[in-house]
């Protein structure tokens, strides 16, 4: 029971849903485009990126430069640390130019005790 406690609010977040605490968020890149487009992370969290497609792709974003990664190959994972909030950071791939299914947002939240992120992982 515990696990699915657990679990859930990961769920949400990879969804774009609620902030998770507990392990990196995902972005998939696939040849349809960044899945999901839209996320929402608290300060401090890691947001994953994996490259399941076939061709290169690389993360880039002119508001946060954590969304810079090398160029990722097939199957490789880029993952950033994401820095205080409250912010909104667009992201493209740049290898992509233009292409607006490779481009999404990731809302960056201020943590619930005010702090950057960084503070106690197991409550105020």
């Amino acid at each position: 029971m515990h696990k699915a406690i657990l679990l859930f609010p990961l769920a949400l977040a990879a969804c774009g849903g609620s902030p998770s605490s507990s392990g990196p968020a995902m972005v998939s890149l696939r040849a349809a485009g960044v899945n999901p487009s839209t996320i929402s992370v608290m300060a401090g969290a890691q947001l994953e990126f994996i490259n399941e497609d076939a061709v290169n792709h690389q993360v880039a974003s002119n508001d946060c430069s954590e969304l810079s990664s090398p160029i990722l190959a097939a199957a490789a994972s880029f993952t950033a640390t994401m820095g205080a909030g409250p912010k909104t950071c667009a992201f493209s791939d740049a290898l992509m130019p233009g292409e607006t299914a490779f481009q999404g947002i990731v809302t960056v939240e201020q943590s619930s005790t005010g702090d950057a992120g960084y503070g106690n992982p197991y409550g105020p």
